[in-house]
Order: C-alpha cells, then sequence, then structure tokens
C-alpha cells in the first residue's frame, strides 16, 4: 500500500489509486496518517471537517467516513476505534512524508558533516516525494492547520540542497534556479542570499549587491524590519570580495556578520575616535602584551547606540582580520533573548553545524564559544544587552578578540570597558543629521522651518532620521508642514513613525521591560506638569518614602528612561524626562501632553 500527501492525497495498492469519494473522506485519511499511529480524537476529526458548525450527527458521519475508508483501504491497514477517537496503523507501507523525512535527515548530516555531494544527492532524493501543495485536495482546516509547516520543511530542504549544490562549486548553474526561487519568495531572507553568493561567485558582484538593497526595501516597506543576521552575513562576505566561486566554505570560515555601514551618519565625532582607540590599541604600552579590548555605550532607547557601535566597528574592521560577529539581544518587542539562542548563532556563524550543538546547555555552548575564540582576533559587538547575567556567557575570556556592547543600563560585568554615554544631540548636530538624512538640498533654504521640526525631535536620533526619511521620501513633506503637524501633541508620535522607524513603539517597548513598581513609577511621573522633578518632589508624586523614590529614580536611570542633571553643592539632583518619552508613556494611558 501506497500512501501520499506531499501534493494531492491519495492511496494506491499495487499500482492503482484507490478512489477516495469527497473532500472529508481525504481529510480524515490524511489526518490519521499525519498522526503516525496516534489516536485522533472525534473532536479534531470534527474541527478538522466542519470547522465550528459541525452537524448534529457529526458521530455518524465520522462512523460513515471511516468505515468508508476501512472498507476501501482493505487488509494491508488496521484503521480501529480507539477511544476517543480513530488511529491507523499502515504497516510497512509506503507514505511519502516518512520516506521525505528520513532521507532529508540523512542530507542534513552530510551537509553538517562537510560531505557536500552525499548531500546533495541525498536532499534531492528527499524534494523527489513533493508533487505539488501539501495536503492539496483537502478542507481548509486541516490545510490551514498542517500545509504551512509542510511547506516551511520543504523550503529549508531546497535552501539545504543549495547551500550542498554551492559548496560543490556550482554557482553558474544555480543562478537562473535562485533567481525563480527569489522571485516566488521574495521575502525568504536565505533564498536571497544565496543568489547573491551565485552571483558573486560567478563574476557579477554589482548584482549581488543590488540584488542585497531590493531586498533590503522591500523588507522594510512590507515588514517594517531590516535584513537578519544571515543576509548581513553574506551581504559582507560580498563587500569584501570574499566570494570566490567553489571557495565559499574558505568564505564561511571568517563570520562578517555586521549590518551594513550607515551611509548618512553623523556626529559623535569625539565619542567614535575615543571608541576607535580602544578598540585599535592591542597591547598593553608598557608590557608589551595583549590586553582585554571593551567599549560599552550606554543612553537612551533611540539615541543613537547602535549607528555609532556599527560605524566604529566598520572603522575597526581592518583590525580583525578574523572576522566579526554581531548578535542582537532583544526581539523587535523589546524581549531578551536568551544567551544560548545567541550563542548557537554566534556559534553557527563560527562553522560550528546545527547537529553538533543540538541538545548542548549554556554551559556547554558557552565553553564552545570560547574555545572558538581562543587566539583569534574577532570583533564581537553585542547590541541591545538587557543585563549582566544575560551578556556574561558572551564575553571571551582572551584578550586577543575585542568587544563591543550597547545597552540602556549600566553592566558591570564588563570590568575595565571604557564607557561611553551617549545623550540627546544639540541643535548643530540634531540639523546636521536631519540634512544628512532628507538630503542637504531639501534644507536648504528653510533652516528656521527645520529647526522648528527639531525641536519637537528633542534631540533624539530616531525621531530626527524619522522626520528625515519623511522629507527625503515625499515630495510634499516639507519642513513646515513636518513642523505645524509636530505641533500638536495627539498627532507628534503619528508622525514620528515611519516603515520599520517608530520612536513611539521603542520607548514603550522599553518601558514595558521595566519592573514593574518602575514603570508604575515612570507613568506617574510622565504625568507631571514639569518634565523635570527632584527627589523630593517625586517622593510626593509617588507618595512613597524619599528612599524609595530615590531607588525608583536611580532604577529609571539606570534603564535609561531618565536623565540626571548634576547636583550642585546646595541642591539635590534633578532628574529629566526626555520629552518624547513623557508624551509616548502619557500618550499610551490616554492622557497626551503639550
Amino acid at each position: 500500500m501506497e500512501f501520499r500527501i506531499l501534493g494531492r492525497v491519495e492511496a494506491r495498492h499495487e499500482g492503482r489509486r484507490i478512489h477516495l469519494s469527497g473532500v472529508k473522506q481525504r481529510t480524515v485519511l490524511a489526518a490519521l496518517l499525519l498522526a503516525r499511529g496516534e489516536v485522533v480524537s472525534d473532536r479534531k476529526l470534527s474541527l478538522l471537517l466542519w470547522g465550528w458548525d459541525p452537524p448534529a450527527t457529526v458521530s455518524a458521519q465520522l462512523y460513515t467516513h471511516v468505515s468508508r475508508i476501512r472498507r476501501l483501504l482493505g487488509d494491508p491497514v488496521s484503521l480501529t476505534r480507539v477511544s476517543p477517537g480513530y488511529a491507523l496503523d499502515i504497516g510497512g507501507s509506503f507514505l511519502d512524508v516518512d520516506a521525505y523525512e528520513r532521507v532529508n535527515t540523512a542530507g542534513c548530516e552530510a551537509l553538517a558533516e562537510g560531505d557536500a555531494g552525499t548531500a546533495s544527492l541525498l536532499l534531492r532524493e528527499a524534494l523527489s516525494q513533493w508533487h505539488g501543495t501539501p495536503l492539496a485536495n483537502v478542507t481548509e482546516q486541516l490545510a490551514d492547520a498542517e500545509a504551512p509547516r509542510l511547506v516551511e520543511s520543504r523550503l529549508t530542504t531546497l535552501e539545504n540542497r543549495i547551500d550542498a549544490d554551492l559548496e560543490r562549486g556550482t554557482h553558474q548553474q544555480l543562478v537562473a534556479e535562485l533567481t525563480g526561487l527569489v522571485r516566488e519568495f521574495p521575502l525568504r531572507e536565505r533564498l536571497r542570499g544565496q543568489l547573491m553568493t551565485a552571483l558573486a561567485g560567478t563574476g557579477r558582484k554589482g548584482e549581488s549587491l543590488r540584488l542585497y538593497e531590493q531586498g533590503r526595501r522591500l523588507l522594510v516597506e512590507e515588514l517594517g524590519v531590516d535584513p537578519g543576521e544571515t543576509l548581513n552575513a553574506v551581504y559582507q562576505s560580498v563587500l569584501d570580495d570574499r566570494v570566490r566561486g567553489a571557495d565559499t566554505r574558505t568564505a564561511a570560515a571568517v563570520p562578517l556578520m555586521l549590518p551594513p555601514d550607515i551611509a548618512d551618519f553623523t556626529g559623535r565625532e569625539v565619542q567614535h575616535a575615543l571608541i576607535h582607540e580602544e578598540l585599535t590599541c592591542d597591547r598593553n604600552p608598557v608590557a608589551g602584551a595583549w590586553r582585554p579590548r571593551r567599549t560599552v555605550i550606554l543612553g537612551m532607547p533611540g539615541v543613537g547606540k547602535t549607528a555609532l557601535a556599527v560605524r566604529a566597528a566598520h572603522a575597526a574592521r581592518g583590525h580583525f582580520p578574523d572576522g566579526q560577529l554581531f548578535a542582537r539581544l532583544r526581539a523587535e518587542d523589546g524581549s531578551t533573548r536568551p544567551p544560548d539562542e545567541v550563542l548557537t548563532v554566534l556559534l553557527r556563524a563560527l562553522g560550528h553545524p546545527d547537529r553538533e550543538l543540538s541538545g548542548l546547555g549554556l554551559t556547554a555552548l558557552t565553553s564552545r564559544y570560547r574555545q572558538a575564540l581562543a587566539g583569534r582576533r574577532l570583533l564581537v559587538l553585542l547590541d541591545d544587552v538587557a543585563g549582566d547575567t544575560q551578556l556574561a556567557p558572551l564575553l571571551p575570556n582572551t584578550p586577543e578578540s575585542a568587544v563591543m556592547v550597547t545597552s540602556r543600563t549600566p553592566l558591570p560585568s564588563v570590568a575595565g570597558a571604557r564607557i561611553t554615554v551617549l545623550e540627546p544631540l544639540g541643535e548643530s548636530a540634531a540639523l546636521e543629521l536631519l540634512a544628512a538624512t532628507a538630503g542637504e538640498a531639501r534644507i536648504a533654504g528653510v533652516e528656521e522651518e527645520a529647526r522648528a521640526v527639531l525641536a519637537h525631535c528633542a534631540g533624539l536620533p530616531l525621531a530626527i532620521r524619522v522626520v528625515g526619511t519623511r522629507i527625503a521620501c515625499r515630495a510634499y513633506w516639507q519642513p513646515e508642514l513636518l513642523a505645524h503637524r509636530l505641533a500638536d501633541p495627539g498627532r507628534r508620535l503619528d508622525v514620528l513613525r515611519f516603515g520599520n522607524l517608530d520612536v513611539g513603539a521603542r520607548l514603550l517597548s522599553a518601558r514595558n521591560n521595566l519592573a514593574p513598581d518602575t514603570a508604575a513609577a515612570l507613568d506617574r511621573l510622565a504625568l507631571l506638569a514639569a518634565p523635570e522633578v527632584d527627589t523630593e518632589g517625586a517622593a510626593t508624586a509617588l507618595v512613597v518614602p524619599r528612599a524609595e523614590a530615590e531607588r525608583l529614580l536611580e532604577a529609571l536611570v539606570d534603564a535609561g528612561m531618565l536623565q540626571i542633571r548634576r547636583p550642585g553643592r546646595r541642591t539635590g539632583a534633578t532628574y529629566v524626562l526626555h520629552p518624547l518619552v513623557r508624551l509616548s508613556v502619557s500618550s499610551a494611558a490616554g492622557i497626551p501632553t503639550s
């Protein structure tokens, strides 16, 4: 007996197709096959057949469908009633998804072991089990529940097979296939990266880089996200001429994970120079020995920490011949990524296959990571670190590699680090950034209107970049119009949102990751009439003792949500809430501020 679900659902006996009458019979059979001998309950079968509106005779109809399938399939299989549902045992019969998964696993193992030729053959054999869209002739309920998982599995197998063929050096033969695949799946970054590699491997570097830029724009427009680490690593390989035909494994041995440099980066010259000095000064000037190089960039959300770090990393790249590692330590929603997940990504970039890493705990992953870095001159950029617990396993334990960290909060675990604290930009630097982002021609002659726009951005580079991008992309977005719309607190955060750049969302994400009592304190402070408060005023507003108010204020400073003005001899410290933090928090509570 032969069963197929990787395409139209079919059953064959001795080469002859068994006639399954109707979509519901095929749905029941497919659901039982997917269960791999486990019981499928009546309730689940009912949902797959009729959704949330089953007929009154659901039990009788299920019994009828199962009885007909049992009669059609005959003795080679066993279809039995096992409360609370039914189970199908196909014995030694052939099931295409079983064959696919078995050969696919063998192909992935061969690829992990470096046997590209065997991997290519096995993965092609696995793909040969597919004959169209899986579960193509069942109810939409079953198709919606199971087909996406199967399609994703097939695409991953296809990408693995292409990786194997790239390692075999068949770049020219792959270009046409990959061109069609990227057109079919334009948002799939791995396929785009493989086409970039194939193009570069055939000497078409310009086309490869243009393909990256097209993908970057598409990801921003369609999903509001930037390219991920894998696609950025391919971009760096192509940019640095490290893809050479069949020599793709050599390129992959040196990780190049930095995001693209920021073309319109402006300001922060002093900070950039100090960080560059720290990264490029390899040895202790007295002892002549290697010394640890650690730099930490601190500041509120949206203040430009990542932009400065990426610019500094690119400027120092030549000092790190063994490559550059990059990882974001927060997800898009602001939640923290566990260190074992980050370590797995970094170890893959360092050449460790998934098969080698599967099942390893944090301690084992940390050990492998540090062994992989030992004696190598790499630059490790860890972006948006949440705290010491998350960071500690990611720090090298030898001095040859340099580490750059961005964070909203101080990180005592990075001993001996050069600390750079970023404040909002002053007026001249803000105007320079706006001109760089919007285009100098769009700002020339309307400097006063541009300053009015910048007044509402309050020196926050993320906000400046949003309005600059609006001006650059829309001819009718003149600074005067933007200034008028930004002047309305109720509309300001809407104006400060464009594509994947969203000032309000970024600031609220930071607020939502605070401890509950600290977040509640921020909410109360955002509703005060003035943006500044001292400890006594905070204690009154928060209805807590002075010592508790001071603790909460310092916690908000540490989280980058408050700035502190240095106390004078006779006065205590004053805490300042950035206008856009104040607006985003109060607006979320339904109380806009001026």
